[in-house]
């Protein structure tokens, strides 16, 4: 009896680290439901309409139900082509063609306090180091638009730049009952001193989970444990 009660005990012992849940969250095709991660908003002209789907994004967070929560990779990707009819603005021939895509994220990992099961809820908080890499690429007539509106030259291909700023807060994100999560927006940039700004949006679709095998370190753990309690008692029948 004493044997067993020492295997299940190391058992647990060498389980116990890898009690955490990873899960996977998509809005990329062809998970295009709720796929829509992205709100942006430019009251400048020429406004930039909300338009769904164009970011992508993935997020794996790992949970071990003890009320703080890790995510692990956090990568939103903005897609941006867009061809702006400005002549009532400019005059006959006027427009704006832009073409930027970016990959966007948090310095990682991170965590929250809460839970991701369904109907849950987890609390980021400001977080830190974001980065974004890229390209865009602007053409308009007059050429003036470009270097106003996209920072860059006419008809140029430019490198981004860094985020607007450094730090963001997150909120909370909420998942619902199918274990798919949103969170609140956060506004990655303001422009005319507030009365415009450009928010993102987290969501993604729960694609996937799986516990995590018995680390090898564990299993060593473990059948050392057993093997030592095996030869004791054997020892004690003699």
């Amino acid at each position: 009896m004493r044997l067993r009660s020492l295997c299940l005990a190391l058992l647990l012992l060498a389980a116990a680290p890898a009690a955490a849940v990873v899960k996977v969250y998509d809005a990329t095709p062809p998970h295009g439901t709720p796929g829509d991660n992205f709100t942006f908003n430019d009251a400048l002209c020429p406004p930039v309409q909300i338009r769904p789907g164009i970011v992508w994004g993935h997020y794996t967070i790992s949970d071990a139900g003890s009320g703080t929560v890790t995510v692990t990779e956090h990568s939103q990707e903005p897609t941006t082509v867009n061809l702006f009819d400005i002549e009532t603005i400019f005059g006959p021939g006027a427009y704006v063609f832009i073409d930027a895509r970016s990959t966007v994220h948090p310095a990682l990992p991170y965590t929250g306090v809460g839970s991701t099961a369904p109907s849950g809820a987890v609390d980021w908080g400001v977080l830190g180091g974001w980065t974004q890499t890229g390209f865009v690429y602007c053409a308009s007539s007059p050429t003036t638009i470009c270097a106003a509106s996209a920072g860059t030259p006419h008809a140029t291909t430019s490198p981004l730049g860094p985020m607007p700023s450094p730090t963001y807060d997150m909120g909370t994100w909420s998942f619902d009952s199918a274990g798919d999560m949103e969170g609140v927006p956060y506004i990655s940039r303001t422009n005319l001193g507030g009365t415009s700004n450009e928010q993102s949006l987290v969501r993604g679709l729960y694609v996937g989970g799986s516990v995590p095998a018995l680390p090898l370190v564990g299993i060593a753990a473990l059948a050392a444990g057993i093997a030592t309690a095996g030869a004791r008692a054997a020892l004690r029948r003699r």
